[in-house]
C-alpha cells in the first residue's frame, strides 16, 4: 500500500465517520445507543486523524 493511498482511505473513513456521528448526535438525546454510535464514530475519527498526523510526521 502506498503512502497516498494509505492517506486516501483514512480521508474516507474520516468523511463517514463524521457523517454517522453527525446523524447519530440527531438522535443521541433519545437514544442510548445512538448517542454511543456517536462517540465510537468520534473515536474512529480520531484514530484515523491520528494516523494521518504520524504519517505527515515521519
Amino acid at each position: 500500500m502506498t503512502p497516498a493511498s494509505m492517506m486516501s482511505m483514512l480521508d474516507a473513513c474520516i468523511a463517514m465517520c463524521q457523517t454517522c456521528m453527525d446523524m447519530c448526535m440527531m438522535h443521541a438525546d433519545e437514544s442510548e445507543v445512538c448517542k454511543m454510535c456517536a462517540q465510537a464514530c468520534q473515536a474512529c475519527m480520531d484514530a484515523c486523524m491520528a494516523m494521518k498526523d504520524m504519517m505527515m510526521a515521519g
